[in-house]
């Protein structure tokens, strides 16, 4: 790296982390809603389609962490 960008390499790849966090909960919640109507109410649902719905607290409680990221601790 050159002399004197550490700094600015530094704000770079913070920013770049800091976007990275926001699009995993994003995506996270449209695979909560995904897999919701899926497991839950037997329906299926798109991403497309998901990306404009909601759950309640409730409903993402139904919702398995372990089926979201794909777990499978057998």
């Amino acid at each position: 790296m050159s002399e004197g960008f550490e700094g600015s390499a530094d704000a770079v790849a913070t920013k770049c982390c800091c976007k990275l966090v926001v699009d995993m909960h994003y995506e996270a919640r449209i695979q909560a809603v995904v897999t919701f109507h899926a497991t839950v109410l037997g329906e299926r649902v798109t991403k497309s389609d998901a990306r404009t719905m909601r759950l309640t607290p409730e409903r993402y409680l139904q919702v398995s962490t372990l089926i979201l990221f794909n777990i499978n601790y057998d």
